[in-house]
């Protein structure tokens, strides 16, 4: 179990030192792990009820602090579903996911997460044979040089995202500065990074949402990437669609992990269930 701090922490002399009284920490320790604006790590606990006791202090005593489970990081039910086109109506958003379009109410906007996602590609390159190659006994420096010419290669493609987090369902809009259509926003000129930026400016705009930045400095981004559980968990109903059966965009674990986190971390904030 994680405790978090929020991002309203101003991180104020006097509340570190009581904040490290509280958690038996050095306040120096939790200088680090906490920024203001963004979630935090305080601690993390395998105890269930010491975890919610300690939470349950920090509460008390003012401190904006969570309890949220670290397996939410890799919680394959919190599918993230790439939006093709988006459109604002009615105090509504006009998601297009694939061909299917829905509506969802600008109030059942929880918080936006926006980043950088960085996806490995591997390819395989393989030298021609050649009957050098299977007459060596010894390796030469040519047979060297195919065999390694014959190895995987690795390239890493980083492009900008924005994930929609909703307040009741699990599943994740989202926006990707290379694809998603914004011109029914009005937005039609600047690089790809400027038009998602003019999206997610518009959309909070209206419906007054928090935009979270902090994948790169966050304590809590070092906890969005683990080993894959053997378990997996079936994506959660309730959507107006479902968006199960939608091929997910490309992955970066660390991205997707850390937004499953503050969207959970935010939802628990509010006293929310999905």
């Amino acid at each position: 179990m994680l405790i978090l701090i929020g991002p309203s922490f101003e991180a104020s002399a006097p509340a570190v030192q009581r904040l490290a009284q509280l958690t038996g920490l050095v306040a120096y320790d939790l200088k680090t792990k906490l920024r203001p604006g963004s979630w935090g790590v305080v601690k993390l606990l395998a105890d269930v009820e010491k975890a919610g006791d300690l939470t349950a202090r920090l509460q008390a005593e003012g401190f904006p602090a969570v309890l949220v489970e670290a397996d939410v990081a890799f919680d394959q039910g919190r599918r993230i579903v790439a939006v093709d086109r988006i459109a604002l109506a009615d105090e509504q958003l006009e998601l297009e996911l694939r061909g299917q379009t829905m509506l969802v109410p600008l109030k059942g906007l929880l918080t936006i997460v926006q980043g950088e996602a960085i996806v490995r590609s591997d390819r395989s390159v393989t030298a021609p044979a050649s009957s050098n190659t299977f007459r060596a006994v010894v390796p030469t420096t040519q047979d060297l040089q195919a065999f390694r010419e014959t190895q995987t290669a690795s390239s890493y493609d980083s492009f900008h995202v924005a994930d929609l987090h909703f307040a009741t369902v699990l599943w994740v809009a989202r926006l990707d500065a290379r694809r998603t259509d914004f011109t029914p926003l009005g937005i039609e000129t600047g690089s790809p990074l400027q038009k998602l930026e003019q999206a997610v400016a518009e959309i909070t705009k209206l419906a007054s949402v928090r935009v979270d930045r902090g994948v790169r400095t966050s304590s809590l981004a070092s906890f969005a990437t683990r080993p894959t559980p053997m378990r997996s968990t079936s994506p959660t109903p309730g959507a107006p669609i479902s968006p199960r059966d939608l091929k997910p965009p490309p992955s970066d674990p660390h991205f997707d992990g850390y937004s499953r986190l503050v969207a959970q971390a935010e939802r628990t904030a509010r006293g929310l269930t999905a």
